[in-house]
């Protein structure tokens, strides 16, 4: 069951950022979002590079066994963790001015950040779809976390639902979830433009009239895969910077920065909001002071590395690596979890501090849930207790 659902991973993201792009741009012409330039031969080779990675991946697993059985609920209270996620995100998003403040790190170092860092919402929220015990409420809670998401700006809740649906055959509570889950992202998948134009009218203005080709400029890798490449090719990338931000030195000292209750490096932005200054010339110092984060995929970022054949080469040792770890060890919450939530953001954008920003997060949540859950059933239990001994005492 786990080869599935990380196929089905892997097939998500090639399809939701590659495949229905390319079907859009041959259709209704090239979205360029984020130049004005034409990269035929990069475009070519940005998108057999992503479907080499993926398609090889996938052939590879399949000559890696795996036991069967899926993998039991543990949890009870994991309904009231994911509840107090959703109001800590909704405090913090109060408190730092909306979604602008958020960017800003208004409230970098603040107790809601510290406590977001043990409560993070997304990895609640599979808690409480794959591992509570009698789950129940699931759509009306998926539906809850959506409408939350989007109204606190984010556009991409609706991808965690089919994320989540693409991970629930691993789980034992894929009986109870199935038809419910499935039905719900047909519902999701037609008004998504509706909940993608009100996450980014939360973050400011959007043009109604282009929204068709904003929507398709947001969740393609086409352009943003291409750029780089045809930035290494043709030189014009600014190879001093990439190698000051993008270099393994500066990431590394960057995620120890994540982990560490203090900075014992010099702080830094993640190296992914430099993309405009290394590949379209942008101002440094812009990059610094506003968000521009840009995504440039796992396979693409080997490639700057490397070349084409080895970067084809590692992406799919490095996927089918992570594959195999999770089988190894599938009966380890943190690991299994950390598996499905990141291999899609891995893929999807890349630079190392972000990936540790999400490994640290998922790992604290799910260690966070298991002493919740012992401490929500002490409660439970000292209540029954007290109850009891009251009608005891009632009836002597």
């Amino acid at each position: 069951m786990i080869r599935r659902a990380y196929s089905s991973i892997l097939l998500f993201y090639l399809a939701l950022h590659f495949i229905f792009p390319l079907i859009y741009y041959f259709n209704f012409g090239f979205v360029n979002l984020y130049s004005e330039q034409e990269f035929n031969g990069s475009v070519l080779r940005g998108v057999a590079l992503n479907f080499i990675a993926i398609i090889g991946t996938i052939i590879v697993i399949q000559f890696i066994p795996e036991p069967k059985g899926k993998i039991a609920p543990r949890y009870n209270y994991s309904l009231s963790f994911l509840s107090i996620s959703i109001l800590i995100l909704i405090a913090g998003r109060i408190l730092s001015g909306g979604f602008e403040g958020a960017l800003s790190g208004s409230l970098h170092g603040s107790i809601v950040s510290y406590l977001a860092l043990f409560f993070d919402s997304s990895t609640a929220l599979l808690l409480f779809l794959f591992y509570k015990k009698n789950v129940r409420l699931g759509v009306v809670v998926l539906i809850l976390y959506v409408g939350f998401m989007t109204y606190l700006g984010s556009r991409s809740a609706i991808i965690t639902v089919i994320l989540a649906a693409l991970m629930l055959p691993v789980f034992a509570n894929e009986q109870k979830m199935r038809n419910q889950l499935w039905g719900l992202i047909a519902v999701l998948t037609v008004v998504s433009p509706v909940l993608f134009y009100i996450g980014t009218s939360m973050r400011g203005d959007v043009d109604k009239e282009l929204l068709g080709k904003i929507i398709i400029g947001r969740i393609s890798m086409v352009e943003l895969s291409a750029i780089p490449i045809e930035g290494k090719t043709t030189g014009y990338m600014d190879f001093k910077l990439y190698n000051a931000k993008y270099g393994l030195v500066n990431q590394i000292k960057q995620c120890i920065n994540e982990v560490s209750p203090i900075d014992p490096f010099e702080h830094d932005i993640n190296p992914n909001q430099y993309y405009r200054a290394i590949f379209k010339g942008a101002n440094e110092e812009t990059a610094v002071d506003q968000y521009f984060s840009i995504n440039l995929t796992f396979p693409t970022y080997l490639y700057l590395e490397t070349n084409f054949v080895v970067a084809c080469l590692l992406s799919i040792l490095a996927l089918s690596a992570i594959y195999y770890f999770a089988v190894r060890y599938r009966h380890n919450v943190i690991i299994l979890l950390l598996v499905l939530m990141q291999t899609y953001h891995l893929l999807y954008y890349f630079d190392w501090v972000m990936i540790t920003q999400g490994v640290f997060r998922t790992v604290l949540t799910v260690f966070t849930i298991k002493y919740f859950d012992i401490f929500m059933a002490s409660l439970a239990d000292a209540f029954r207790l007290i109850v009891r001994n009251k009608a005891t005492n009632e009836t002597l």
